[in-house]
């Protein structure tokens, strides 16, 4: 039966009326609070139509609202038409918060409900702490949806695959020497994981459970003596279970994590990150358990790449630039005929990228936003909505892919045509907002937020902004988000030697176009001296920057010599690998400003 969304959300009140539920939140999450999730986790998406990675869904009796950040305002606008659904647009003056919109719009007593698997363990006391104030009941171990789905898909069960050694570059017992290493600094017994990207970085396993992220569904717990690996038996092949067994690992059913988390004793001390833990694996933990809060072990050493991991991701560029010049040499010969559209780029792309000898998949599903579709900032073309390509105005694209030996991210904003003098004037901004991030030079210690205003500077000297953090994490062969650092106003955390990170400032004219310039870049050390340690930015990605639509005399000499240079390395680093006729193109595409 094909329900409509006032359908389903008619079916979860009748639930929510039998359970004593005056409001209930959905979470766009898995059990593993994971950015992209695996379809049958995708219970909001389900219940509101709206199909961002990012927004929380709260239905009460009579009212539903959404809310979601600035990335998918259009998209969100669209999806939730005729559906009953309030949008709720994060970061917006007149935007309450959820609990605030709850108190507006149920009666003191009142429970508010969600799935536990679903809410991480700070989020959940936040929840709790938020609503105490309004007097209203929090129950956060109640599924509703399960019992609503009846065409649910199913939990994926693909095979788990090793990360071999000549790519993953560090061993096993190396990572979980140092794991316990840590667990002895912090005084600890055991450490609990329940992030997806920390076990397969751990123990050298990669899957193809959720799209685009080279993961699979597992738990983990790591103490001084054992490592154990908690995941459905069917999942792993008879050469994985032999290298887990070589490892000293040992293999438990993936939903017997509850029973081992309950079993912990007073005299354990268990590292845990409420940020990637579930609160219903969580509340299983007994209260004489001291449990240590903080990020995970695994998550600190995975963040800060070793040299030989980074030697790696500069193997992955060079294939990248490979397949991303050969598409772009594709698509300046192609793009006359009428016959290209946002999806034709998007399998373009893919068919390129596939052609390189340790390519695996994309890293996330390319955004190909021509004209006003630029301006979208997480667009996603479907047959509906794809637009023909015309050799004039803008086109952005950002695309990424997964090699065995690393993960990139990469955005270009190509125009065809004669550029207006203001589109050269924006264009150039963005440029110069992602030169000048490139070009910084800073202290030890210094965050995220700090290093954002680099990239921001030159458009907010024009009066321009936007509303997307300026760079994120990105992982080695696993999630292209990768945290918890990132480069934007609200992260203070410390970018650190080893981050891998975005370069992607961008600026988005509603009903025009939309740009924006993304390289991938790592910390590395600069210098020391008596006013401390110093770090800087080293470019990773190698692809053409497009100067049609730059001005020149808007850049500084620095910025100039910076954009020069790069493109330089570009051609020295992938010149070899083309042919003769790509080669000569990208001498063109590469030659002074």
């Amino acid at each position: 039966m094909n329900l409509t969304i006032p359908d389903r959300l008619g079916l979860l009140r009748k639930q929510m009326r039998k359970a004593g539920v005056d409001a209930y939140i959905v979470y766009h999450s898995d059990p593993h609070l994971s950015e992209y999730i695996p379809d049958y986790w995708k219970e909001r998406q389900w219940l509101s139509g709206f199909t961002g990675s990012a927004g929380t869904l709260v239905v009460t009796q009579s009212k539903a609202a959404l809310w979601t950040d600035s990335r998918y305002f259009i998209q969100a606008e669209i999806q939730l038409q005729d559906t009953g659904i309030d949008l709720c647009r994060l970061g917006m003056p007149d935007t309450p918060e959820i609990q605030s919109w709850l108190a507006l719009n149920l009666k003191p007593n009142s429970t508010v409900a969600c799935n536990g698997l679903l809410i991480s363990v700070s989020n959940q006391r936040s929840l709790k702490h938020n609503l105490k104030g309004k007097n209203f009941k929090v129950k956060c171990n109640i599924d509703l949806v399960m019992k609503i789905w009846h065409d649910r898909p199913s939990i994926p069960k693909q095979k788990v695959f090793i990360h071999p050694q000549e790519h993953a570059k560090i061993s096993v017992q190396e990572k979980l020497g140092r794991i316990r290493e840590e667990l002895l600094i912090r005084n600890a017994t055991a450490y609990l994981m329940c992030a997806l990207d920390e076990i397969c970085w751990t123990f050298n396993l990669r899957g193809s459970d959720i799209s685009y992220n080279p993961v699979f569904l597992a738990y983990a717990v790591v103490d001084q003596h054992k490592a154990t690996l908690y995941v459905e038996p069917e999942k792993l092949s008879d050469d994985v279970v032999q290298f887990l067994t070589t490892e000293h690992v040992s293999v438990k059913p993936y939903n017997k994590i509850f029973e081992k988390v309950a079993k912990f004793r007073k005299t354990d001390r268990l590292v845990l990150d409420p940020d990637r833990v579930n609160y219903s694996v969580y509340s299983k933990i007994p209260t004489c358990t001291t449990v240590l809060e903080s990020t995970g072990p695994a998550t600190k050493l995975k963040v800060q790449k070793q040299p030989s991991e980074i030697e790696g991701i500069k193997e992955a560029m060079v294939q990248d630039g490979i397949a991303m010049v050969e598409f772009l040499y594709w698509l300046e010969q192609n793009v006359s005929s009428g016959k290209i559209t946002e999806l034709t780029v998007a399998d373009k792309l893919l068919e390129f990228r596939s052609k390189q000898a340790n390519f695996v998949s994309e890293s996330f599903g390319s955004i190909v936003g021509y004209a006003d579709h630029g301006a979208i900032v997480h667009y996603g073309a479907t047959p509906e909505t794809s637009y023909t390509i015309e050799p004039e105005g803008f086109l952005l694209i950002d695309s990424g892919g997964q090699y065995l030996n690393g993960t990139t991210d990469i955005t270009r904003t190509i125009h065809f045509g004669k550029p207006t003098p203001q589109e050269k004037q924006d264009y150039t901004l963005v440029l110069q907002g992602m030169i000048r991030l490139s070009l910084a030079k800073f202290p030890k210690g210094t965050r995220g937020s700090q290093l954002d205003t680099f990239a921001r500077m030159a458009l907010w000297e024009h009066g321009l902004n936007y509303g997307h953090g300026t760079g994120h994490g990105v992982g080695y062969f696993l999630n292209v988000h990768e945290g918890p650092q990132q480069i934007r106003p609200e992260n203070h955390l410390p970018i650190e030697p080893g981050m891998v990170m975005s370069n992607e400032p961008g600026l988005y004219k509603p009903n025009a176009y939309g740009i924006r310039i993304e390289n991938l870049i790592v910390c590395v050390d600069d210098e020391t001296n008596d006013f401390g340690s110093f770090l800087r930015f080293d470019t990773l990605t190698l692809c053409p920057i497009d100067t049609k639509a730059l001005d020149v005399s808007m850049l500084s000499d620095q910025e100039r010599e910076w954009l020069n240079h790069y493109h330089e390395l570009v051609y020295n680093k992938l010149a070899a690998f083309l042919p003769a006729e790509i080669t000569s193109w990208l001498k063109e595409k590469t030659k002074p400003v």
